[in-house]
């Protein structure tokens, strides 16, 4: 489900969790603490839904050429 935060405002917080949350896992001592908070879960969700966001915007684009193309 896509969150109501806007693409760039989603984008710096993927960013964020890209920068600390692979370090942190990687660690032997937060690893455990991170996976608890379910924050390895969190990452993957972030990843899915800005695949998702950059899937719509190329649908729109796409449709916004054709129907400028008509």
């Amino acid at each position: 489900m896509i969150s109501k935060l806007s693409d760039r405002e989603f984008k710096r917080r993927l960013d964020d969790a890209e920068l600390c949350i692979p370090r942190l896992l990687e660690s032997e001592y937060y690893r455990p603490i991170m996976i608890a908070k379910g924050r390895d879960v969190e990452l993957a969700e972030l990843r899915a839904e800005w695949r998702e966001r950059q899937e719509r915007a190329r649908a729109r684009k796409l449709k916004d050429d054709a129907s400028f193309a008509d």
